[in-house]
């Protein structure tokens, strides 16, 4: 019987397997209560499917370079929770660390995220594979404490510098009464 499921494991099932282990599917998902902030940032905003969010992203880098900006760090600003926000309802912000009294022409806009005591989750995997990951752990630690994610939301990929390591991706979550900036556990 397992002579006969061999070919079949070894041609598909184990190569997927191997695939979602290199893009970081079995890394450590890490959550942790810290300090963060403040962060200034140049953005374009959206309403809509989250999924066209990189897209945002690459216009906005588009933007701040024809500005002479370099932009920084990538950041992501989520408004709106999907599990209770209907698609074309969503608000997001996608864009770059810019340092902090930047100015930048329309369409960009700049905001500052002050420092603040959050709840962060960290892994490192693909930058489709990380947000989910992250999102789901992150969820599953607030549940066991009767809590929910709260929004907005930041987002942090640092791509990888070796192609044989994923990036690491960071989602912050605002604490509900800044306790890490205080230093409370």
């Amino acid at each position: 019987m397992v002579k006969k499921f061999l070919p079949f494991l070894l041609a598909f099932v184990l190569p997927l397997v191997l695939i979602y282990g290199w893009w970081g599917g079995f890394n450590p998902v890490e959550i942790t209560e810290t300090a963060a902030g403040p962060y200034t940032y140049a953005y374009l905003e959206q309403k809509g499917d989250y999924s066209r969010l990189p897209d945002l992203a690459t216009r906005a880098r588009g933007e701040l370079v024809a500005a002479g900006l370099t932009p920084g760090a990538p950041i992501t600003v989520l408004y709106s929770n999907p599990d209770v926000v209907d698609v074309g309802d969503r608000l997001a912000r996608a864009g770059f660390l810019v340092p902090r009294g930047s100015r930048a022409p329309p369409p960009l806009m700049i905001d500052t995220i002050p420092a603040r005591g959050i709840l962060a989750a960290r892994v490192r995997a693909g930058s489709l594979l990380a947000p989910s990951r992250a999102y789901l752990a992150l969820d599953r630690h607030l549940q066991a404490q009767g809590r929910g994610i709260r929004m907005p939301t930041v987002e942090f990929y640092q791509a990888s510098d070796s192609p044989m390591r994923m990036g690491l991706f960071t989602v912050e979550m605002e604490l509900p009464d800044g306790s890490a900036l205080r230093g409370a556990p």
